[in-house]
């Protein structure tokens, strides 16, 4: 159910969040026991008041006391007075309720945060997986802040609500029920004076409920925002201080939190509000009640001690409904944030609707008057390319930057579709192929290093850890000429690469990304600038090792150095998203053209 504005309601919202709460069924009965045996302790320590006032008579009154006929039955007084027998029971009751409040509140607690932990580690797995499995569309328009931020901001406000919102209600909810039924035992009709506030309570929980939700939307979209700038920041250490920018950045962080502090701060003072509002009305129907209490009539049908406990009852009413319309902020919190993370959850995994398997390409790929506009964009990035790479041979794209190489790329790797067109693998549309398949096809090696935060051994496995042999891992290295610097360093394969392979320099990062490539083993090969980060010895050891890695493979080079385009079987020469000519470097060069204006302004220089 949603509601005009299209949003979900709160509770279908919250519906859809008790069913995480459900999966950890066995913790939370024996939370809700817990707490239920917090709130029936609550009722008997007001008990327990009837039972003292009503032995300081010349009889002891036990008729009406629950605690005082426990006590009569477990330890009947003999011939003790009341006096003297109270002496004892009371204390003893008292310590014994006192244990007994507290382990229901102990065991109520714990449950609820076994269920807290489970519903917040179950919807961020749930949310990671489904953030690797979304199309690059998707990724394209957010921040990688904003992604963050849903993983650690917004999964813990819906664990608010999931667990210390049920928290809260369950204690204080059973309190105040165990409260108000020890009140309509003792006078019902006195009682009903307290339900005449529960309109106006409800009102006051309404009507700020909805600025609740409106300023925590605010929050979560406000905290990607410092998400975001946090990363960027950190990622660009070294750029910050080389152009004099740290003040800017401070200044477009201070910003963002400005905002969040801003958002935060209304959020606080509605909730400030509320409050005083509860015990404002709270006050009044307690004054009320006193007034009528002390009416003679209804005095008549109280003992002292009876008329003490059904006023100490209904002033313990106060913390808990005080804390029940509190409850509403973190619950507000929680659906902002669920909706947020529901709609991640709920959105759909990158499209695959291939159903060829396909162990081993050849790696002849055809494109046919392709052409392609990035999703939300107006201008076409590819138009009309038609081209034929025979399977095993190298062929190398040039061009000036945003001819539109690395886009032609991203439709090989089916990141997205082409607009019109097709593309051929062996014959075959790209898309009839199942994509696991399809994308074991390919080994790339970018101008983008992308090294995780774990061993040596485990990034150069990266997605076939279980199948890699140390032999094929050395083997691999060696082509790529890696093999001595990780020698070098004290654990080997299985020395850890800090963040971003942090410690290691531009070279070695990208060694390391061709010898992940080369362990791969894939018929068809993508190098973007591959040896760009390479100084000029290394680069041509690489290049001669490549030369070997290559044959037999199709080879997709965009590359800037001429030591990389010459040995191309096939040169592809792009401008502004089309092909303006094809050829070997001696044909290009023999025809002029913009081909030839490259090389001439440097593009041979290495």
């Amino acid at each position: 159910m949603k509601t005009e504005t299209g949003k979900q309601s709160d509770w279908a919202l919250y519906r859809r969040l008790l069913d995480y709460v459900a999966l950890h069924g066995g913790a939370f009965l024996l939370s809700i026991l817990g707490f239920l045996i917090y709130s029936v302790a609550n009722v008997l320590l007001a008990d327990l008041t009837q039972f003292l006032l009503d032995s300081l008579g010349e009889a002891s009154q036990i008729s009406m006391g629950f605690v005082s006929n426990a006590a009569h039955w477990f330890w009947p007084p003999g011939d003790m007075g009341p006096v003297e027998y109270a002496r004892i029971a009371v204390p003893v009751a008292a310590v014994v309720l006192a244990v007994i409040r507290a382990s229901g509140y102990f065991f109520g607690n714990y449950f609820m945060n076994i269920v807290a932990r489970g519903v917040v580690h179950r919807l961020r797995t749930q949310v990671f997986d489904a953030l690797i499995r979304v199309s690059r569309q998707f990724i394209d328009g957010h921040t990688h802040g904003e992604l963050v931020s849903k993983l650690t901001f917004n999964v813990e406000q819906v664990s608010g609500a999931s667990s210390e919102a049920l928290k809260t209600i369950l204690r204080d909810g059973l309190t105040v029920l165990a409260l108000i039924s020890y009140m309509l035992y003792l006078n019902w009709k006195l009682t009903l004076v307290f339900f005449a506030i529960t309109p106006a309570i409800a009102g006051v929980v309404v009507a700020v409920g909805r600025h609740f939700r409106r300023y925590s939307r605010r929050i979560q979209d406000s905290m990607g925002e410092v998400t975001q700038l946090s990363n960027e920041s950190m990622r660009a250490f070294d750029e910050l201080r080389m152009f004099s920018a740290t003040e800017q950045q401070s200044e477009r962080f201070r910003a963002a939190s400005q905002f969040n502090r801003v958002q935060s701060l209304k959020l606080a003072f509605v909730q400030a509000v509320s409050t005083p509002i509860a015990q404002v009305l709270l006050a009044l129907a307690l004054g009320a009640l006193f007034w009528f209490a002390l009416e003679p009539a209804i005095l008549a049908s109280f003992s002292a001690g009876s008329l003490v406990a059904f006023i100490a009852a209904a002033t313990q009413l106060s913390k808990p409904i005080r804390t029940l319309t509190n409850v509403q902020s973190i619950i507000q919190r929680g659906l902002a944030a669920a909706e947020d993370l529901f709609a991640q959850i709920d959105a759909e995994p990158e499209p695959d609707h291939g159903q060829l398997s396909l162990e081993r390409a050849h790696g002849a790929i055809a494109l046919d008057q392709l052409s392609f506009t990035y999703p939300g964009a107006e201008q076409r990035v590819l138009t009309d390319i038609s081209l034929q790479i025979p399977a095993g041979k190298m062929v190398a794209f040039v061009g000036r930057s945003g001819a539109g190489k690395t886009s032609l790329m991203h439709l090989l790797c089916r990141f997205y579709a082409p607009s019109a067109g097709s593309i051929t693998l062996d014959d075959q549309p790209i898309a009839d192929f199942k994509l696991d398949d399809y994308r074991r096809q390919f080994g790339l090696v970018s101008q983008r290093v992308v090294l995780f935060s774990d061993t040596v051994r485990a990034n150069l496995a990266f997605g076939q850890r279980d199948s890699v042999t140390d032999k094929a891992l050395s083997e691999a290295l060696e082509t790529a000429q890696a093999a001595s610097f990780i020698d070098a360093m004290p654990d080997g394969l299985d020395a850890m690469l800090g963040d971003g392979g942090s410690g290691l320099s531009g070279g070695q990062k990208q060694r390391l990304a061709i010898a992940r490539a080369i362990l791969k083993d894939a018929p068809v090969l993508i190098l973007d600038e591959a040896t760009s980060a390479l100084d000029n010895e290394s680069e041509a050891a690489i290049q001669a090792s490549l030369e070997g890695v290559s044959a037999g493979r199709t080879t997709l080079v965009i590359a800037h150095r001429l030591s990389t385009v010459e040995r191309a079987d096939m040169i592809v020469v792009m401008d502004e998203g089309r092909i303006v000519a094809t050829g070997t470097h001696t044909e290009l060069m023999a025809e002029g053209g913009l081909y030839a204006n490259l090389y001439q302004q440097g593009f041979a220089a290495s």
